[in-house]
């Protein structure tokens, strides 16, 4: 999938316990962004998309047990080994 450079970059990672949620919350964000790693994607989201996103994942987990973090980055992205980083490397963040 092509990441829609709009809005801004979310770097969203998740701890799941069981592996049928863990699929749900897998195949929800590769509705919005690009897996980088096995539990890391990468979205460009505006306020709407963010919004509704996490609304979504929120209905998903079990909120005992389960994690999903949400980190805009402020800098820099380097990226080693495999993959690569969005083309525009420094972002600035409201």
């Amino acid at each position: 999938m092509t990441m829609d450079r709009t809005g801004r970059l979310f770097v969203i990672t998740y701890d799941i316990e069981d592996s049928g949620r863990r699929t749900k919350v897998a195949n929800t964000l590769k509705g919005y962004g690009e897996r980088v790693q096995l539990s890391v994607f990468e979205c460009w989201l505006n306020t709407g998309e963010l919004k509704v996103l996490k609304e979504r994942l929120q209905k998903l987990i079990d909120p005992d047990n389960d994690s999903v973090r949400f980190y805009r980055p402020q800098g820099e992205v380097i990226v080693l080994g495999a993959g690569s980083a969005p083309k525009e490397t420094k972002f600035y963040l409201a």
